[in-house]
């Protein structure tokens, strides 16, 4: 392992630290359960409004290029593909009038969510942020009661939760890079479509380290290679990957570049080279359905 990845478990939590090994090592994946104290001492996890913020900038960003409108989950069915052990989008959803929210996530603890622990230093904060950005809704323990009664999380795989549709939202962040088979997942999506669903996902086509560039190691070998030496954590699809795999299923999926950084073509291996360099460039990207498709 390079020094900068050993440094970068040095500055995670020990159970955060775990996890990024556990994906690397399939033998060790049954691993710790998480606890509030962890997640709670995480900078990513503690942050719940950071997912607001997510939507604000991809919501505006995809209105800026395919003339996206802006979700209202008011009495609407969501679903998220993974949602982390925080519930992801799930709050942000409730708290704005969504009928239900569903989700898969293997770490998922409802007793944990609802602790005391998580309820005063998490869900309170993330209430009273809510508040400040989208109005007094519901009060703290009318929230916290349709965060029991709207919310449904399956400790399951995406592709094998029992999730029926149709939906009205689909949403995911920085989980359809990790996902396999990814096929498994994208049928999935097809099985809960209905005629005026919507999808928006970010996806982070980097190599999930804390290298100098987002890049660093993933194009000097082929994909199965890459994921025999660093271990089943990313699929290396690249967009028309994706895109290819929506639109084979019936879902008339858009791809919007967010980030696009350089690529060095001496250290792209000949595999790679069936891409478009623009392809290999991308490393964040919104993929957007905005209904129809699927006969």
């Amino acid at each position: 392992m390079r020094l900068s990845r050993i440094l970068h478990l040095l500055d995670l939590t020990p159970r955060e630290a775990w996890r990024l090994l556990r994906r690397r090592l399939p033998v060790l994946r049954a691993g710790p359960a998480w606890t509030a104290d962890e997640l709670l001492q995480s900078a990513k996890h503690v942050r719940g409004i950071r997912y607001a913020e997510h939507l604000l900038r991809h919501e505006a960003i995809a209105r800026r290029h395919v003339g996206w409108k802006q979700l209202d989950f008011a009495g609407r069915r969501v679903v998220e593909i993974g949602c982390g052990p925080l519930a992801g989008y799930g709050p942000l959803a409730v708290f704005c009038g969504a009928a239900s929210y569903q989700s898969a996530e293997p770490e998922w603890s409802g007793d944990l969510f609802f602790s005391e622990a998580v309820t005063s230093r998490y869900l309170k904060v993330l209430h009273a942020d809510l508040t400040a950005l989208y109005g007094e809704r519901m009060s703290f323990p009318e929230f916290r009661t349709a965060l029991r009664e709207r919310m449904l999380i399956h400790v399951a795989p995406f592709d094998a939760a029992p999730i029926e549709g149709p939906v009205d939202v689909v949403l995911s962040q920085s989980v359809l890079e990790h996902v396999f088979p990814p096929e498994a997942v994208i049928d999935k999506l097809v099985a809960i479509h209905g005629p005026a669903t919507r999808h928006l996902h970010l996806v982070d086509f980097g190599n999930h380290y804390p290298t100098a560039h987002a890049f660093d190691g993933l194009y000097d070998q082929d994909p199965d290679a890459y994921i025999r030496d660093r271990g089943k954590a990313i699929n290396l699809l690249r967009v028309p990957d994706i895109l290819r795999l929506f639109q084979s299923r019936g879902l008339p999926a858009v791809g919007i570049p967010i980030r696009a950084l350089d690529v060095d073509p001496v250290r792209v291996s000949s595999w790679w080279r069936r891409y478009e360099t623009d392809d290999l460039r991308i490393q964040l990207a919104l993929i957007c359905v905005t209904g129809s498709g699927v006969s």
